[in-house]
């Protein structure tokens, strides 16, 4: 009994980090990143003023191959202002599928959720500028980690060596989304001159220590907030 439970806190482990979001050094969102053997889920809400401006609780959740992190199923709940959303995509044999429309997709693919996980769980030097395909709501991306080196950040009076990478992302074809709308995190994420960088800790646990994106000329920054 013993073993077998050794196997599975051993083989299903779970990671969480909080996160503070900021501008400027004014925090507008708080985030909860979690992470398993085969599956991400974020959660993301608003705070202060921009709760009152942009208001946002949403929840996203990605489940992939824990061999490869290809993209299985996407779900995400969306509640943004008079934005409502209950979303579920999955892949089925070659098809992507949403409310009753397919999309054929012959070559494996990631999503942003699970390009994350395999930063943080998997990450080769082989992968390093290579470009992947991924998946976003029905639209096909290509992603790639470009490695800048290694920083050191100080995180709690804790001296903690980073690998430092930059995410670059293009559209790979003329598919377009399936949803007419989405939210502002899925809208940013693969905008064309957005700027994304992230700093995963080197050895231990290699949490995601921190991230900067400047979309449409907003820098968030994305802070640790729990060990």
């Amino acid at each position: 009994m013993c073993k077998r439970l050794l196997f599975i806190f051993t083989t299903v482990s779970i990671f969480g980090q909080d996160f503070n979001i900021s501008v400027y050094g004014i925090t507008v969102a708080k985030a909860t990143w979690k992470i398993n053997n085969d599956k991400a889920e974020l959660e993301y809400k608003t705070e202060g003023v921009a709760n009152l401006i942009w208001p946002a609780e949403n929840i996203y959740s990605t489940r992939f191959d824990p061999d490869n992190y290809n993209f299985y199923s996407f779900t995400k709940e969306i509640n943004q202002g008079i934005l409502n959303q209950s979303i579920f995509l999955n892949m089925k044999n070659d098809s992507l599928i949403y409310n009753g429309k397919h999309r054929i997709r012959t070559k494996p693919t990631y999503n942003l959720f699970s390009l994350l996980a395999l930063i943080q769980k998997n990450f080769k030097p082989e992968l390093d500028t290579k470009w992947l395909l991924f998946e976003h709501e029905g639209a096909l991306f290509n992603g790639r980690f470009v490695s800048a080196g290694l920083d050191t950040i100080d995180y709690n009076g804790e001296n903690i060596v980073c690998d430092h990478f930059r995410l670059d992302i293009k559209k790979n074809s003329e598919e377009e989304s399936f949803l007419d709308e989405t939210d502002r995190l899925m809208i940013y994420s693969t905008k064309e001159k957005t700027i994304r960088q992230i700093w995963v800790e080197r050895n231990g646990n290699r949490r995601i220590i921190k991230a900067n994106i400047l979309a449409n000329g907003f820098p968030f920054q994305v802070d640790i907030q729990n060990d």
